[in-house]
């Protein structure tokens, strides 16, 4: 299976994992495989979905529920910072349609969701480096309440094909350590990444999924752990991100794509 993996993701890259070393080819491979289960670990039956309530299947609390999509929610495990957050629906797109929009950072400020109060905009939103084909590193800072300072992430995009499934892959994890970074064992250099100043940085490890339903429509699922750099997260924050930011970002997110899809 971890061969087979290997083995697509140099499918899925041709040409462009040339001067790669084998250990980042299977640092990536691992990213991926990592990714999948975490879409695997919120996988529910429709028999084990209850619609428009905070049920639980295992440790996942469903948030919001409709016909076209859905949110959950999951606390990471004890003792550690992280949570959990997916979004999943049918998108009236197709999926370079629907990648396009997913993958530009600088189109994020056009759709995601910006409030006045309690306060969340996005500030600054470019690509930094873009790698090679089917990889790039973005930043994103977005401004919170008070007294919490901005937040910012480091998000480093790695796109895979499968295309005899119809299906595209981006896995996405920050970089914390931008000292620590060396083009042997990450594939790319530090040039571009500032220095955190007057921010905090989160880390975030998920990514996003697109497979093709028909010539016109698309299936997304997109699923991160986060650590926030808070102490504590209380309810009423998560509620905030999960139905505010996740939800409404999704109905953004949908109706950003099917207005490029009627042009």
């Amino acid at each position: 299976m971890q061969n087979g993996k290997e083995n697509q993701l140099a499918r899925s890259s041709p040409g462009e994992i040339e001067g790669c070393s084998d250990n980042l080819i299977e640092n990536r491979t691992n990213h991926v495989s990592s990714f999948l289960d975490m879409l695997r670990s919120a996988s529910v039956s429709e028999t084990g979905v209850s619609r428009n309530s905070e049920t639980s299947h295992g440790e996942w609390k469903i948030k919001e529920d409709h016909e076209e999509f859905r949110v959950m929610y999951r606390p990471g495990p004890q003792g550690t910072p992280f949570h959990s957050l997916l979004a999943e629906g049918y998108v009236d797109g197709t999926v370079d349609t629907c990648l396009c929009i997913s993958w530009e950072a600088t189109l994020y400020r056009k759709w995601w969701p910006q409030y006045s109060f309690p306060p969340f905009r996005i500030t600054i939103c470019e690509c930094l480096q873009r790698i090679r084909i089917g990889e790039q590193i973005s930043l994103v800072r977005v401004k919170v309440t008070w007294p919490l300072t901005a937040r910012e992430a480091v998000l480093h995009y790695v796109l895979f094909e499968y295309l005899q499934d119809g299906l595209v892959v981006v896995v996405a994890s920050t970089i914390s350590d931008v000292e620590g970074i060396d083009r042997t064992t990450h594939g790319f250099s530090k040039d571009g990444i500032p220095e955190a100043k007057e921010v905090v940085r989160i880390d975030v490890m998920g990514g996003f999924a697109i497979q093709k339903v028909t010539s016109e429509r698309s299936y997304f699922r997109t699923i991160a752990n986060m650590d926030l750099k808070v102490d504590f997260v209380p309810p009423s924050l998560i509620n905030f991100i999960s139905r505010q930011l996740v939800g409404n970002g999704f109905r953004l997110y949908k109706k950003a794509v099917a207005s490029v899809s009627k042009l």
